[in-house]
């Protein structure tokens, strides 16, 4: 089978990237590619692959600091970096189940698209342990089946869509998967992410990689204010309102039943600023309690990805 390019965006976590690494020197399929992209002006990383002596794990180091969003943005290039036939991501506070890359191409192949997304185990990270906690990243939002973009994209009227470390493509894949510089935040270049794909994508239920769940004190994302990712994640669903118009928000009413979220989806579209819509679940008042609540953040609050939009503006479908 084809080339796998690996990309792993690292900083300062020298013992959780060992982890990772060894995780793919014990790949079932072993034609595959490593791209250590460190972010540390101080290249713990390098030590750690210097160590591993495998020659598939090549270090590319950053010429400066990009940052986590920046880090990840770069290993998110859609196309081949290596000749690769095949792209992941793998951070390296996560970590692979030995037939994580085989498994993928197969689904690849079986479904006949060219892209997909893996569910994870999510694992509680301490600082030297890692415990099971039993839950999934996307086990409980999707079904094993082929999404349509705009099926997939409705999604992020609950939630960021996709998850990075469960993405796996084909490096010919139409969808752009690098976000803007202008979006600085990791979590929100998650919902861009997904805004920005045009593939039909399966979701794989078995879960056969494991995602870190860290305490703030070990994460590297500097997350942005409630107030102003709130006002990011508005935009995002308004864009989806001017792109897709009623269509979108049939999508999410569906969505809302088969995920038992149907108070969620209303508040949510008031959010959006959007009124056509028979509400059922929140009565003349809790409408216009949230429709003003959600009217004063698009007014006070500076949208964080207004950068974003004005560089690839989302026209109507």
């Amino acid at each position: 089978m084809g080339l796998c390019e690996v990309r792993i965006p690292t900083y300062k976590r020298p013992q959780l990237l060992k982890r990772a690494l060894t995780s793919l020197i014990n790949q079932t399929h072993s034609n595959w590619i490593a791209l250590v992209m460190d972010d540390s002006p101080a290249q713990e990383a390098k030590a750690v692959v210097t160590e591993l002596e495998d020659e598939r794990i090549q270090y590319t180091p950053n010429p400066t600091n990009l940052g986590c969003a920046g880090n990840l943005n770069r290993a998110f290039t859609s196309k081949a970096l290596m000749d690769g036939v095949y792209a992941c991501i793998l951070e390296d506070d996560n970590w692979l189940m030995p037939n994580f890359i085989a498994e993928n191409i197969a689904s690849l192949e079986t479904h006949g698209v060219d892209m997909m997304l893996r569910n994870q185990e999510i694992w509680l990270q301490e600082r030297d342990t890692a415990t099971p906690t039993d839950r999934t990243t996307r086990g409980d939002c999707f079904t094993d089946r082929v999404y349509a973009p705009i099926e997939l994209q409705a999604h992020l009227f609950y939630f960021e869509g996709i998850s990075n470390g469960g993405l796996f493509w084909r490096t010919s894949l139409q969808s752009n998967l690098q976000v803007s510089d202008d979006v600085s935040d990791a979590g929100l270049q998650e919902y861009c992410r997904t805004l920005q794909i045009q593939d039909k994508l399966y979701f794989a239920p078995q879960s056969l990689c494991y995602w870190s769940e860290m305490p703030s004190s070990l994460s590297l994302r500097n997350a942005l204010g409630n107030r102003i990712f709130g006002r990011g994640v508005q935009s995002i669903k308004q864009s989806l309102i001017a792109k897709y118009g009623k269509m979108i928000v049939l999508e999410a009413a569906e969505i809302a039943v088969q995920l038992n979220k149907q108070v969620e989806f209303e508040t949510s579209l008031l959010d959006s600023l959007f009124t056509h819509y028979p509400f059922q679940q929140l009565n003349i008042l809790q409408c216009a309690r949230q429709y003003l609540k959600s009217y004063m953040k698009f007014k006070l609050v500076s949208d964080p990805l207004c950068g974003y939009f004005a560089s690839a503006p989302v026209h109507p479908a």
